[in-house]
């Protein structure tokens, strides 16, 4: 079983959230648990683009954030970020190429970002190797703008062909100079009985001690939930919610940030597909 994981990183307002647990009806949404039941895309739709929206049930449609291109394969071959001017798209503010091998498996990913001097310059290159199996075993992350020089990398671990661990390196690549990178953090991954991935746990490598642990909810076999936990207080830091079609394609994603002390805010996401 294969795991990959999609981390979304937006710096956007405060919004208001309703339970997934409760039906929410207005002009636009009509959403009963966690099925959108008047938004139905068809099975294995490809997404086209993501939006930030004021909530589930907003009437007002969403500024696009992110955008999807495939080449002739239905491979993703580009994502990008739009650049708004007074609520209009003037351009890019940034965008990443997706490259694959000749087995068909995403071999880089190369990030660019709009400079008003030099127009897009690579910030950012992600490498990665598989195994016999065509999991994901390696990734080498450089930074070529970075001075010093700077990179990183991360280590996957499974077992039968489940996520395990993950471990992630600073400063050099692993393996070729050993001497430079270090391990600052890994993530443990635990399942349940039925291949589903219900809980990953961050961990400081200085003493490996844990930092912050995510529990998954399921309900037909779809994540409708994750609560993410600071080991630190034990209290409930982030909660993730996340609506479907009737046809398993993500619709919304709420994102609630309960932690009086964080500097990150709460967020709402809507897909589109193609």
């Amino acid at each position: 079983m294969k795991t990959s994981k999609i981390l979304i990183l937006f710096s956007l307002s405060m919004f208001f959230f309703s339970s997934c647990e409760n039906s929410v009806m207005d002009n636009n949404s009509i959403i009963h648990d966690y099925i959108v039941q008047d938004i139905l895309y068809a099975k294995d739709s490809k997404l086209k683009n993501i939006s930030s929206v004021e909530s589930v049930n907003s009437k007002m449609g969403g500024s696009i954030i992110t955008q999807y291109e495939y080449d002739d394969r239905g491979r993703i071959s580009k994502v990008s970020q739009p650049m708004y001017e007074n609520g209009t798209v003037v351009g890019l503010y940034s965008y990443s190429d997706y490259v694959y091998n000749s087995e068909g498996l995403l071999e880089k990913t190369v990030y660019y970002h709009s400079n008003n001097y030099e127009g897009f310059t690579n910030l950012q290159t992600n490498t990665y190797s598989y195994d016999k199996d065509g999991n994901k075993r390696k990734e080498v992350i450089v930074y070529p703008r970075a001075l010093p020089f700077r990179t990183d990398s991360t280590l996957y671990y499974y077992d039968n062909n489940r996520l395990k661990r993950e471990n992630k390196y600073e400063e050099g690549y692993f393996g070729s100079e050993p001497w430079r990178s270090k391990l600052i953090m890994y993530i443990e991954y635990e399942y349940d009985n039925q291949d589903k991935l219900v809980k990953e746990t961050v961990y400081s490598a200085t003493d490996n001690t844990p930092i912050q642990y995510s529990v998954h909810s399921y309900r037909n076999g779809l994540i409708v939930k994750t609560e993410i936990f600071s080991i630190k207080n034990d209290l409930k830091a982030r909660e993730i919610r996340r609506y479907y079609d009737k046809n398993d394609n993500l619709i919304y994603l709420e994102s609630e940030e309960l932690a009086w002390y964080s500097s990150s805010t709460s967020y709402v996401t809507k897909y589109e597909y193609y």
